[in-house]
């Protein structure tokens, strides 16, 4: 079994604050439901799935120390903007230059700390690190690949339990239908009984055949990510990179629809 992160959380002064630097850091947003508040005591930002987030809590004390956990950060996406360039607008949201470790060559990176003194680093953008553009959106593209494969694992494992549910549902029901038949077939009770053991077969039947159409659409998709990473004139040519990112629509809730 394995746990998945819900929020890093953040002691602070000043939670609202605090959440609103990082938002426009990070382009993270609040939860529609419940939005942050001046004052609070606490306040959430979300990334743009909603999936993981930042929580920051007031406490009475202050930082006393270096942080023993920080983020490394960098510019996002396949625009030109620099880490140099993004470290201009990191300090004008507010942010303050710790240490300097950028090299003459162009190596290195920034030691800054948000304005409640929470240290983060600043990176190079993916456009510094690579030397060809070809093979860094190609990079890319396959770290998105595997990770919306992921995504259709985690949905698959919500489609099979939702199945057992199911299934139980419809056992108990079973049962219930066939005690009620024994006490009094007539009664209108065991017709209402039978007619919701027959929906919940249905309903299982068709939650089996999704489990088993998105078993057998992982796999292929599974396969050409695998296709792609072995086939050297994939890798090379221009016209892969297309090919790869089409592949994010051929699985649902993974397209950019």
């Amino acid at each position: 079994m394995s746990l998945r992160i819900r929020h890093i959380t953040f002691d602070c002064a000043d939670p609202y604050t605090l959440a609103g630097f990082w938002s426009r850091l990070l382009g993270y947003h609040e939860d529609p439901a419940d939005p942050n508040r001046p004052g609070a005591e606490e306040a959430l930002i979300l990334d743009a799935q909603g999936d993981a987030g930042l929580l920051f809590i007031r406490v009475p004390e202050g930082k006393a120390a270096k942080n023993r956990l920080h983020f490394d950060v960098r510019p996002d996406g396949f625009d030109s903007t620099t880490r140099d360039q993004a470290l201009e607008h990191v300090r004008e949201l507010g942010a303050s230059v710790v240490d300097d470790r950028r090299e003459p060559d162009g190596t290195g990176w920034v030691v800054l700390a948000d304005p409640e003194g929470n240290e983060f680093c600043l990176e190079r953008a993916r456009t510094e690190r690579y030397e060809s553009p070809e093979t860094e959106a190609e990079d890319y593209l396959r770290a998105e690949l595997d990770l919306a494969y992921d995504r259709q694992l985690r949905l698959l494992a919500h489609v099979r339990r939702r199945l057992a549910d199911i299934g139980a549902q419809r056992k108990r029901l079973d049962l219930e239908s066939s005690v009620a038949t024994a006490q009094d077939p007539a009664d209108p009770g065991t017709e209402a009984l039978r007619a919701r053991v027959r929906e919940r077969t249905r309903a299982e039947q068709r939650t089996q055949a999704l489990a088993h159409e998105l078993q057998a659409e992982i796999s292929s998709f599974r396969a050409e990510i695998e296709r792609h990473r072995a086939d050297p004139e994939a890798r090379q040519a221009q016209t892969s990179i297309n090919q790869l990112n089409a592949l994010l629509d051929t699985l649902p809730g993974v397209g950019s629809e």
